[in-house]
């Protein structure tokens, strides 16, 4: 029987929705595989609520999610380069216990959903590695976003490690991408690193994106609205993954909808805040609705005439799969939105793209007001990227 541990993504909820396809995926393939897991909150207690085993985890006063909220601002601003030098900081203690348990646990295969403290560990000390292990992540290196020294040091250590790790196939079973080559842009992670595109090429195995769910069984929208207690009224619904850093961008929504209701007065609004915003942070209004943390959120969002969310890779590839209208606004400073969400949304000409700064509640309600039903087709995509990731696992495996 094979034992396999799943390091679930640490930052938000972006991740633990296809490690638990692929999860699913795995079992398919061998019922007998025992699977256990490593997850922080708030990604643990969606891992218990799907019935998975309970998540071991390394105890901190300041989970990764947490550490990367003490860099938010109000003005949409998220510096990632600022959270990963402080995050660091946890890395040696955290790979100690996760190598411990690895031991104890009898563990023969390791997922490393963006487990960056494991793969920098080693790339500098590969006797770590007494187990197979496949890496897997939907971005590719860190991006310098800012002139700031700090910032440009923090992507060249970032970046470092990383194309050191990739340069040593023997560090890893697998590197997989869950994406598509296009996503990797044609160019150096830094002075005297290498070619992002030619790493790709030589050393990753894509699998396109994965989701939780089939496109085609949300396509009537009025039968999901009904299904979620939602009337015919024109519906707007606003979310903000799994952190706290939306927060602005909730208020400046619910700023805009009177505004918006008075051009059109049966409008309703739907802000799912997430688990880590307190729904009474948002001041009430006659027909919006505002909540906490909603469960297969994408059901909601397959309801919805327009979303308005962040740059969220998960988000935004469920809308696009789902053929929704949608406005999205970019964190400043978050390198990965900025430098591989947008260019992939740009490029399946996938919802509208605003500037936080220049949103006012005025022009966020012309925007709603401009794409609220719109008719959209994006290209249809790949649906199969859990079945290809689990289907690796199992080759390592045997």
């Amino acid at each position: 029987m094979t034992k396999v541990l799943i390091i679930s993504g640490p930052l938000g909820l972006g991740h633990v929705g296809r490690e638990i396809e692929i999860a699913k995926e795995l079992r398919r393939i061998d019922p007998k595989v025992e699977i256990i897991w490593y997850a922080e909150e708030p990604a643990s207690a969606v891992l218990i609520d799907a019935g998975e085993p309970t998540p071991f985890f390394f105890p901190q006063p300041l989970m990764a999610t947490a550490m990367a909220e003490k860099q938010e601002r109000d003005d949409m601003t998220l510096n990632l380069h600022a959270f990963f030098l402080e995050w660091r900081k946890t890395f040696p203690e955290k790979v100690a216990y996760q190598t411990k348990l690895i031991k104890e646990q009898n563990v023969d295969i390791v997922i490393g959903d963006e487990a960056m403290e494991l793969m920098l560990a080693i790339s500098k000390h590969p006797e770590l590695k007494q187990f197979k292990f496949l890496y897997l992540t939907d971005f590719f290196g860190s991006y310098q976003v800012t002139h700031k020294p700090m910032q440009l040091m923090a992507t060249w250590i970032f970046n470092k490690g990383w194309s050191n790790f990739m340069e040593h196939p023997e560090m890893y079973e697998r590197y997989i991408h869950i994406g598509e080559k296009e996503d990797v842009k044609d160019m150096r992670m830094g002075l005297f690193l290498p070619n992002r595109k030619d790493l790709a090429e030589k050393y990753i195995d894509f699998v396109g994106p994965i989701l939780n769910f089939n496109p085609a069984d949300y396509a009537d929208q009025a039968t999901i609205k009904k299904q979620l207690g939602y009337d015919s009224h024109p519906l707007v619904v606003c979310t903000g993954g799994g952190s706290s850093a939306a927060l602005p961008l909730f208020r400046r929504c619910a700023e805009a909808y009177p505004l918006v209701k008075k051009e059109i007065p049966d409008l309703e609004m739907d802000l799912v805040m997430g688990p880590r915003i307190a729904p009474s942070s948002i001041p009430a209004h006659d027909g919006l609705k505002v909540r906490g943390y909603v469960p297969d959120l994408y059901r909601n969002l397959a309801a919805s005439d327009l979303s308005i969310t962040t740059a969220g890779g998960a988000t935004t590839l469920e809308l696009t799969a789902l053929q929704r209208p949608f406005l999205y606004f970019p964190f400043k400073e978050h390198f990965e939105q900025i430098n591989e969400v947008v260019p992939r949304l740009e490029r399946c000409h996938a919802g509208v793209k605003m500037d936080f700064s220049q949103a006012s509640p005025e022009v966020l309600a012309k925007a709603i007001i401009d794409h609220l039903g719109e008719k959209v087709q994006y290209p249809c995509m790949s649906l199969d990227g859990a079945k290809k990731t689990a289907e690796m696992v199992h080759e390592v495996a045997n």
